[in-house]
C-alpha cells in the first residue's frame, strides 16, 4: 500500500503544481477559473483516497465509522469530479450547457445521485461497507456508481470525438485530441482499478488527461494571437512551410491578403474596444466561412488577415472572396459603420517561393485597395 500513496501524493503534488501555475496567469483568463477548479476538486479526491489507505485495516476507537465517512466523501467526489471533468470538456470544445434551468439540472443528475447514494451507503451499505475489522469491502450497488460516473467521462470523450468530426482545421484538432485524452485517459484507468483495486490508477490517468490538456492550451496560448483566437503569424510560417512540401491532386495553393477597410476610421471615431469588436466579427466570418472547407486561417497583426486555401481554379478563389464579402455584410447588419474587407490572392506557381507568394498576394491586395479609391473618388 505505501506505492498505492506514493502515486497518490505524487498526482496530488501535481495538482498543486498546476494549480499554483494557473494563479500566476499561464492560462487565458477565461480558462483559469475551470481549470482551477477541476484541479482543486481531483486534489480533493486523491486526498480521500490517501486517507482511505492509512484507515483502511487500522484498530482505533470508532475506526469503522471514520473509515464510512471518509469512504463516503471519496465517493461522493468522484462524481463531483467527473461533473466538472464534463462541464470542462463542454468548455474547451467551444460548447455550452443551455441556460434552461431543466437542462443544468439534468446534467447534474448523476452526480446528485452518486453524492445521495455515497453518503447514504454509511447506514445502507449501497456502495460499500466497512466490516468488524475495520477493512472495505464493494456494496451491492458499487455497479450503480460506476456507471454513472463513466456516463460521464464517456460523455467527456465522445464531445471530443464528435467535434473533431465536424472540425476540419488542423489547430482545432489538436486541441480536441487533447480534450479526448481528458475523458479518455480517466475512463480507462477507473476501468483497471475496478479490476485491480490494489492499484492507483485512476489518479494517474487523470493526472496524465490534465497535463495533457494543460500543455495543449499552452501551445494554443504560443500559437494563437489572444484577441481572435486565430492563428497568428508565426503559426501561419510554419503551415506554409509544411505545405510547401505536399502536393494535393486537382488542387492548387491560394494565399489570400486581407484587410478591413477604413479600420482607423472606426478606431478614431468609436474608440479601439469597438475596432476591437469589428476585429472579432471579420474572424468570426473567416471561421464561418472557411472554417468548414478546411482553410487556414491567421491574422498577421492589426487588421491584416491571411488565409491559405487549396482550390481548382480561380474561379472558386473569386467564389470564396465573394463568400467572405457576403456574410460580413450580412454580420455588419445594425452597427452604427459599415464592414467591408479588400481581398487580394495569388495563387503558387511552381518553383515559387513562400516570400514570392506573400508578395504577390500583398500587390494583389493593394490593387483592389487603390481600385476602390478611385471608384470612390
Amino acid at each position: 500500500m505505501s506505492l498505492y500513496i506514493t502515486v497518490n501524493t505524487l498526482c496530488a503534488v501535481i495538482m498543486i503544481i498546476l494549480m499554483f501555475m494557473v494563479k500566476r496567469g499561464v492560462m487565458h483568463e477565461s480558462d483559469q477559473k475551470t481549470f482551477f477548479n477541476l484541479c482543486l476538486h481531483s486534489l480533493l479526491l486523491f486526498s480521500f483516497d490517501i486517507l482511505w489507505v492509512v484507515l483502511d485495516g487500522t484498530s482505533f476507537s470508532h475506526g469503522p465509522l471514520i473509515n464510512k465517512i471518509v469512504n463516503a466523501a471519496y465517493f461522493a467526489q468522484s462524481g463531483v469530479v467527473c461533473y466538472y471533468w464534463s462541464r470542462y470538456s463542454l468548455f474547451l470544445s467551444g460548447n455550452r450547457l443551455k441556460l434552461w434551468k431543466f437542462y443544468r439540472v439534468l446534467f447534474m443528475l448523476p452526480m446528485i445521485v452518486v453524492a445521495f447514494m455515497a453518503i447514504a451507503s454509511i447506514w445502507t451499505g449501497w456502495f460499500f461497507t466497512v466490516d468488524a475489522t475495520n477493512h472495505y469491502q464493494r456494496g451491492e450497488y458499487l455497479i450503480l456508481h460506476v456507471s454513472l460516473i463513466f456516463a460521464y467521462l464517456l460523455y467527456s470523450f465522445f464531445v471530443a470525438v464528435f467535434a473533431i468530426k465536424r472540425k476540419r482545421e488542423l489547430v482545432n484538432k489538436n486541441k480536441l485530441y487533447a480534450i479526448s485524452a481528458l475523458g479518455f485517459l480517466p475512463f480507462f484507468a477507473e476501468i483497471v482499478q475496478i479490476e485491480y483495486p490494489g492499484l492507483s490508477v485512476f489518479c494517474v490517468g487523470a493526472t496524465l488527461g490534465l497535463v495533457v490538456v494543460f500543455l495543449e492550451i499552452q501551445r494554443e496560448m504560443i500559437s494563437l494571437d489572444p484577441l481572435t483566437r486565430l492563428n497568428n503569424r508565426n503559426q501561419a510560417s510554419i503551415y506554409l512551410s509544411s505545405r510547401f512540401k505536399q502536393e494535393i491532386p486537382g488542387k492548387m495553393l491560394y494565399q489570400f491578403a486581407m484587410d478591413l477597410d477604413k479600420f482607423k476610421g472606426i478606431n478614431d471615431t468609436y474608440g479601439h474596444m469597438e475596432g476591437d469588436n469589428a476585429l472579432m466579427i471579420v474572424s468570426m466570418v473567416l471561421k464561418l466561412v472557411c472554417g468548414p472547407r478546411g482553410h487556414f486561417i491567421s491574422r498577421y497583426g492589426g487588421d491584416e488577415f491571411v488565409v491559405f486555401a487549396n482550390l481548382p481554379d480561380d474561379d472558386a478563389a473569386n467564389e470564396l472572396c465573394a463568400a467572405i464579402e457576403e456574410k460580413l455584410e450580412k454580420k455588419s447588419i445594425g452597427l452604427p459603420y459599415a464592414l467591408k474587407m479588400s481581398i487580394g490572392y495569388a495563387r503558387l506557381r511552381k518553383g515559387e517561393t513562400e516570400e514570392s507568394l506573400g508578395r504577390r498576394a500583398d500587390e494583389s491586395l493593394y490593387e483592389i485597395k487603390k481600385r476602390k479609391k478611385v471608384d470612390r473618388v
